[in-house]
């Protein structure tokens, strides 16, 4: 009779090599004690072999605050430091515009599309998904485009999208993504009044009406991409609204 080398009890020696009294205390053995020689075997073999790194201490080119680091090509303190730098670069702005110009010229973006929800005319696709999904939440509303004018602060005229039930005006508009200054001058206006029409919004307040500013995130991304999906292939597609001003 033998004794078992893991759980210590007797067995007659017919399994295995006759160390262990069955399977279960041989892969106990395998697992931690086998494991962990082996793990003391490779971390005595490694010793001596692993290199010294100096610490080096850098100014963050970025936001110049200091850091340490070991290696001698780290430019930035941060991965929000670094993409700060490489969103500012030309070359990389250059390439965003021309990728966002693309997609919206393609219609993927929504602007540019011509269509109609309940015979009310949409001039993009995110006038479309404002209209489907208010009149899912408010069946009996009455909601049409809103006729004449609102005059802004510099003497603007500007017409909202939509006015609801005679007393709430709406206004859509995407958030602004970067497309540059190489740009047809209707989309430059487009970019660069929207503070002014919300401030020509909220003085409406003085005459009894209230207002509602619309984009992509009060109707949900998912659901204006699938009303993007369902109008793009029958809608009026005009890239050239977004024609390339050469330099």
């Amino acid at each position: 009779m033998q004794n078992c080398e893991i759980c210590n009890s007797f067995h007659d020696g017919t399994y295995g090599s006759g160390r262990f009294c069955g399977l279960k205390c041989s892969k106990t053995f395998s697992s931690t004690c086998k494991k962990s020689s082996k793990n003391e075997n490779i971390s005595n073999s490694l010793k001596g072999r692993l290199r010294t790194r100096t610490l080096l201490v850098k100014n963050c080119l970025k936001c110049s605050n200091e850091f340490s680091t070991v290696k001698t090509s780290k430019k930035y303190c941060s991965h929000h430091c670094a993409v700060l730098a490489s969103n500012s670069n030309d070359a990389v702005k250059e390439k965003l515009r021309i990728a966002r110009i693309r997609e919206i010229e393609k219609g993927n973006v929504g602007y540019g599309i011509k269509t109609e929800y309940r015979g009310i005319r949409c001039d993009s696709a995110l006038e479309y998904a404002f209209l489907k999904k208010y009149f899912q939440d408010n069946p009996e509303s009455k909601i049409e485009r809103f006729r004449g004018h609102i005059v802004t602060s510099s003497g603007r005229k500007y017409q909202p999208d939509f006015i609801i039930d005679d007393k709430i005006i709406v206004e859509v508009k995407y958030t602004t993504p970067y497309v540059g200054e190489k740009l047809s001058s209707k989309w430059k206006t487009y970019l660069s009044t929207q503070e002014e029409k919300l401030a020509a919004l909220k003085e409406m307040s003085s005459e009894g009406f209230s207002y509602l500013w619309i984009t992509e995130k009060d109707v949900g991304v998912p659901f204006y991409r699938n009303c993007l999906k369902e109008i793009r292939s029958t809608a009026i597609i005009e890239p050239c609204q977004l024609t390339i001003i050469s330099a």
